[in-house]
């Protein structure tokens, strides 16, 4: 695992230079994309809440040319690993790559009709270029603007090659993360982040829940087998 580097703090120690800021254009269907990238993120924050060396973020952008501040990208979620998260979240405006030390190792996208193109187009390109380790892409419509649900590709020998998926009978769809050792996963209508051991939501809430409930199930067997035993004795 390599080093951590820490961040100083680009606000009083200036590492860029006092350049135009162009201003994106909005996306105009952005608010479509909003649930599917809150709920993928809020399911990856958990997994990783508990590591100051990782750094989750979405709708910031990751800038790759200490020379020209408009060279750069805005995934929709992405993670770094082996980076000072707390220096980065706190002294820097956006996740800048001279300054980390590092690009991404993950990014994913949702598709939205006036983003789909770029996804498939020079996004994908530049995070080759970048070399960020996997990139996958989640269409909420089914296929229709990604030709499939999910899609996941690792950098091979500096290019992009596509992991296998696997579809089920009833239409679902799972693809798995080698990086991030989980399995995303599409039923149909909701987005979802498996455990690949158990094929059970990360979803700390509902893991809690399923345990509860399995914790009571068994304390109700148990009763019920102390009262058959008590009622045995009382017939001796």
């Amino acid at each position: 695992m390599a080093a951590t580097r820490i961040i100083t703090n680009a606000w009083k120690v200036r590492t860029l230079p006092d350049i135009f800021y162009e201003e994106p254009e909005p996306v105009e269907d952005g608010m479509q994309q909003e649930p599917p990238i809150d709920r993928i993120g809020h399911l990856l924050r958990q997994r990783y809440e508990d590591q100051p060396d990782v750094f989750i973020s979405g709708g910031v952008f990751v800038s790759y040319d200490v020379t020209d501040g408009n060279r750069r990208v805005r995934p929709d979620l992405f993670i770094a690993f082996d980076v000072d998260n707390a220096g980065i979240r706190y002294n820097l405006p956006n996740f800048w790559i001279w300054e980390i030390g590092k690009a991404p190792d993950f990014v994913m996208e949702v598709a939205s009709p006036s983003t789909a193109a770029n996804d498939l187009g020079w996004k994908r390109e530049l995070y080759q270029q970048l070399e960020i380790q996997e990139y996958w892409r989640f269409d909420p419509t089914g296929g229709d603007l990604y030709g499939k649900p999910i899609a996941g590709e690792r950098l091979v020998g500096g290019g992009y090659e596509e992991y296998e998926l696997q579809y089920g009978d009833d239409g679902s769809v799972r693809g798995h993360s080698e990086l991030l050792g989980v399995v995303f996963h599409w039923n149909g209508e909701e987005f979802d982040v498996l455990d690949p051991a158990t094929s059970l939501t990360i979803d700390k809430r509902i893991v809690a829940e399923a345990r509860a409930d399995a914790a009571e199930a068994r304390a109700i067997v148990a009763e019920a087998e102390l009262a058959r035993l008590r009622a045995q004795l009382r017939g001796q």
